[in-house]
């Protein structure tokens, strides 16, 4: 199990350590679009969308997409840690699905994709 949470980017040793597990929690935390209306100050909008901020659902659907970096293997894909001013459950599985559905057959994600929601528990997973 990996969770992968407050990140600003996803560094290469990290990719490395994402391989082979069977469940992984990713944190998909905000939609640019929706940050970049939000009400957060620019300060914090900054921050957010830094090296030392949150994974956007545009990372984490660049890194399902690729069959390079991520392999597919979790039998659980949860998306965490989604802000509540700046993305929405929909947004998140939408994204992620799309990038999913980009991958060749054979590289095809088999598992369940989850949202995690603030406010309701998930689970419990049987590995």
């Amino acid at each position: 199990m990996v969770i992968v949470t407050d990140l600003g980017y996803m560094p290469e040793l990290v990719k490395q350590y994402l391989r082979e597990t069977d469940f992984l929690i990713l944190e998909s935390n905000h939609d640019l679009d929706m940050l970049k209306v939000g009400p957060y100050p620019w300060y914090i909008k900054q921050r957010v969308m830094s090296r030392t901020g949150h994974l956007s659902n545009a990372v984490v659907s660049d890194f399902l997409a690729d069959t390079e970096l991520f392999d597919a293997r979790p039998q659980h894909l949860v998306l965490a840690h989604l802000s509540e001013q700046n993305n929405s459950p929909d947004i998140a599985r939408i994204c992620a699905e799309e990038a999913l559905g980009r991958r060749p057959g054979e590289f095809a994600f088999r598992g369940t994709l989850h949202v995690a929601s603030q406010r309701v528990p998930l689970g419990p997973f049987d590995l």
